[in-house]
C-alpha cells in the first residue's frame, strides 16, 4: 500500500473523484465529510481504502479531534499529501450590494478554513525537525484566482487570496522540503454549480440584466464544464512528480488574462455579463 493522503471536501465532485483515482493507484485516502451519511456513501463507492473524517473546515473547534483521529490512523507514517479541496462558490452578487457577513462567510471556508486545516496537519506532513519524508500541500484554486468575473467578485477574492497564501507557503515550507502546489481549473462539471445559484434579491436592482446573464453562465458551466477527471489527474501528478510545478493552470482563460490589456479584459467581461459601460470621467 502507498502512503496516506488527506483530501478535504471528499464527498462529491473533485474531492470524491481524486479519492477514487488515488485509491486505484494504491493510496489510502482520508476524506473529510460534513455529515456521517456522506462518509458512508463515499466509503460504499470507494471501499475500505477510504477513511471518512467528520470535519467542517470552517469549524476550528473540531480540528484538534480531527487531528488526533488522523494521527491514530497514520501513526508514525504521517501524510504524503494534503489536498485542500473543500470550498463554496455561493452566494454571488454585486459587491456594491452584497452583505459583508456573506463575504466573510465565504472567506471563512475558502481561505481561513483552508489555512487552519493546513496549519493543523502540517506536522503530519513533515513540518518539524527530524522528519525524514516531507509531504506536499496541494491547493485547489481556480481560474478566478487570475480573472475576477463580475458578480462573483467575492469568490474570486478568496481564490486570489489563496494564490498569495500558496506562494508564501511554498517558500516558507521549503525549510522542511514540503512542496506547495496550486491547481487552477476553470468550470468543472461538479455539484458546486447547482449550489451556486445567484441570489434573486438582486433582480430588482441596477444589476438585474447582469444577474440574468450570470444565471445562464452558471447553467452553462454546470452542463458544459470540463470533466472532473481533468483535475483528479493533475492532483495525482502533483503528488507523484519528482519536482511538481508550483501551479497548474487548467483553463485557457488563465493565459489569456495574462496577455490582454486590463481595460480590454474589462470590456470583454462587461459584455459577457451584460453590464453597460458608462465612460468614466
Amino acid at each position: 500500500m502507498k502512503p496516506f493522503v488527506l483530501i478535504t471536501g471528499a464527498s462529491s465532485g473533485i474531492g470524491l473523484d481524486s479519492a477514487r483515482l488515488l485509491i486505484e493507484q494504491g493510496y489510502r485516502v482520508i476524506g473529510t465529510v460534513r455529515r456521517e451519511e456522506d462518509g458512508e456513501r463515499a466509503r460504499a463507492i470507494l471501499g475500505a481504502a477510504f477513511l471518512p473524517l467528520r470535519l467542517d473546515v470552517s469549524d476550528s473547534a473540531g480540528l484538534p479531534q480531527a487531528v488526533r483521529q488522523v494521527e491514530q490512523w497514520v501513526g508514525t507514517e504521517g501524510l504524503a499529501a494534503l489536498v485542500n479541496n473543500a470550498g463554496i462558490a455561493s452566494p454571488s452578487g454585486p459587491l456594491l450590494l452584497q452583505p459583508l457577513e456573506e463575504i466573510r462567510g465565504m472567506f471563512e471556508v475558502n481561505l481561513f478554513g483552508l489555512l487552519a486545516v493546513t496549519q493543523a496537519f502540517l506536522p503530519l506532513l513533515g513540518a518539524r525537525h527530524g522528519s525524514a519524508r516531507p509531504g506536499r500541500v496541494i491547493n485547489i484554486g481556480s481560474v478566478s484566482g487570475r480573472v475576477a468575473t463580475p458578480l462573483t467578485g467575492c469568490y474570486a477574492a478568496t481564490k486570489h487570496a489563496l494564490e498569495a497564501v500558496s506562494d508564501a507557503l511554498r517558500v516558507e515550507l521549503g525549510i522542511y522540503g514540503i512542496a506547495v502546489v496550486i491547481i487552477e481549473p476553470g468550470p468543472i462539471r461538479t455539484p458546486i454549480w447547482s449550489k451556486a445559484q445567484p441570489d434573486t434579491r438582486y433582480l430588482d436592482s441596477d444589476y438585474a440584466g447582469a444577474m440574468q446573464a450570470l444565471f445562464g453562465l452558471l447553467a452553462h458551466n454546470g452542463a458544459k464544464g470540463a470533466p472532473v477527471a481533468t483535475v483528479s489527474r493533475v492532483v495525482l501528478k502533483a503528488i507523484e512528480a519528482p519536482r511538481p510545478k508550483p501551479r497548474y493552470p487548467l483553463n485557457p482563460m488563465w493565459y489569456l488574462a495574462a496577455l490582454l490589456p486590463t481595460r480590454l479584459l474589462d470590456r470583454l467581461l462587461a459584455k459577457r455579463m451584460a453590464l453597460p459601460r458608462r465612460p468614466a470621467r
